[in-house]
């Protein structure tokens, strides 16, 4: 696998990046470039020291351009802000972008403890990546023949649950995406499982999990998120969330909202390592059992 940091200059956050993520999984191969890149420049110096005190060395590192043909040899393109996603979206298939963590502020110009402030969240957001890059779910649209089966993960996953015409409903919006995660070769061990072809037309693909976001004027609102328990801790729901805030993005979402049982600590712990802030409460919002809705948003930088 190759994955590549993109920021602007490749002399801060994406070497950064680049290195921190090099150290945390050296098993995987990493890269990084930019987008005005001034090719043979060295990292900043604030940068290298930053990197340095998360036991990272980028002295060595060179600045690139990132060419579409540079692009095209990642299996994943990780953008360090929105523009970024933006600028190179153009170049190379959608469902190899991702924007960590809904995007990294630039440290550029400022102290050294801004660059640690930098690294320091950039260290944080990576351990949320892994997850979704080694997920084997394809995520795709959701089609219509697919509703039997994310009805029935309705009715496991949710209390109340949306029935089938409830998804219909959604599904048929305009402003709403829906997106299912398919993997191929898994035991149709539940109703509907059984899926349209993948992407190349592999056929005998399975649903796992679904995810449904609202986007409406310039925010986008997810409202949906479940996976089947046999396909739970595998990355699906990662891998869908990372699809989805990369499309909301791509669209000009400036803002991302989704809602959680208090209860449910696991959740909570990966959209927290994703970039989302807990902003609030509904009381006694969700029943059976009867608990409160945790309201976490993620700024778009």
């Amino acid at each position: 696998m190759e994955v590549m940091f993109v920021c602007t200059g490749n002399t801060c956050r994406s070497p950064m990046a680049a290195g921190l993520f090099a150290m945390r999984y050296p098993e995987i191969n990493v890269s990084s470039a930019g987008i005005a890149a001034w090719p043979g420049s060295p990292a900043s110096s604030n940068a290298v020291a930053a990197a340095i005190d998360f036991g990272a060395d980028i002295a060595a590192h060179r600045a690139r351009q990132a060419t579409p043909e540079l692009l095209a040899q990642a299996d994943f393109v990780v953008c360090m802000a929105a523009g970024h996603a933006r600028a190179i979206a153009p170049h190379l298939p959608h469902e190899k972008l991702r924007v960590l963590a809904g995007g990294i502020a630039d440290p550029y110009g400022g102290d050294l403890e801004a660059y640690r402030a930098c690294a320091r969240r950039i260290d944080k957001a990576l351990p949320a990546l892994l997850p979704d890059l080694l997920c084997e779910a394809a995520i795709v649209p959701a089609q219509e023949a697919h509703l039997p089966a994310l009805a029935e993960l309705e009715r496991i996953a949710f209390s109340p649950p949306a029935s089938e015409a409830k998804l219909r409903e959604k599904f048929e919006l305009e402003h709403n995406h829906m997106l299912t995660a398919l993997l191929h070769g898994a035991p149709h061990n539940h109703p509907g499982a059984a899926a349209p072809p993948l992407p190349g037309g592999e056929l005998g693909a399975c649903v796992a999990g679904f995810l449904g976001v609202d986007e409406i004027a310039g925010e986008a609102f997810v409202d949906d998120l479940a996976v089947f328990p046999q396909y739970r801790r595998q990355g699906v729901a990662s891998a869908l969330l990372a699809r989805a805030e990369a499309g909301a993005i791509l669209r000009g979402c400036e803002k991302i909202h989704l809602e959680c049982r208090e209860g449910n600590a696991g959740a909570l712990r990966l959209y927290e390592a994703r970039g989302y802030k807990r902003v609030g409460r509904r009381k006694n919002f969700y029943e059976k059992p009867k608990e409160d809705a945790i309201l976490m948003t993620m700024e778009v930088v």
